[in-house]
């Protein structure tokens, strides 16, 4: 890195971080300029420690190398088996976080597996019902009630019945599935 003029404002409050282009600074004076530490304690106001440490940094910025902390519970691999799984269909979809994570044999809890799926943009909604009518759908039944407009006697001879949903232990909750936006009207969360 090339040499640049150190900043000349220090307003340093203990306990606070020192910011980079102040350990730049401080690296820089050191080491091209030959400043030694006793000068560069009385002009930062800063402890022989710190410019030691702020010396033996081994980046300007602070840096980890990688993740810290404990592994992950639920893996991005395991995860897009999930995912996978619950696209086969309609049945995959409908299925609870627990049972999901009893039936792929998960080692996570629920909750973690319903964050990791909120990540990659997938909710719990309920199910659309039904579709709205096609176009095609729309056109045959306009096709079919102009064919039948004149019918005046005919209609004397129809049988008319009121339809009637019969439940025997079923569920009356609306079911809800795992989807993504914009897939409500998929095949398989329907």
């Amino acid at each position: 890195m090339a040499p640049r003029t150190p900043p000349l404002q220090f307003d340093h409050q203990p306990g606070e971080e020192i910011p980079t282009k102040h350990k730049e600074a401080i690296r820089q004076l050191y080491g091209f300029a030959k400043i030694p530490i006793s000068r560069l304690q009385q002009r930062y106001s800063l402890s022989y420690t710190t410019i030691c440490r702020v010396l033996n940094y081994d980046a300007p910025e602070r840096a980890r190398a990688g993740r810290t902390g404990a592994p992950q519970k639920l893996t991005d691999q395991q995860l897009d088996v999930v995912i996978e799984y619950l696209l086969l269909n309609w049945d995959n979809r409908c299925l609870k976080f627990d049972v999901i994570c009893q039936e792929l044999d998960l080692k996570c809890t629920p909750s973690t597996l319903q964050q990791r799926l909120y990540q990659r943009g997938y909710y719990r909604c309920t199910a659309c019902q039904k579709l709205y009518l096609t176009a095609a759908q729309v056109l045959g039944r306009l096709l079919w009630a102009t064919a039948h407009i004149f019918w005046h006697f005919e209609w004397l001879k129809v049988l008319w019945s009121d339809e009637v949903t019969f439940q025997v232990r079923c569920r009356t909750v609306k079911a809800k599935v795992t989807r993504k936006r914009g897939e409500r009207t998929h095949p398989t969360c329907i």
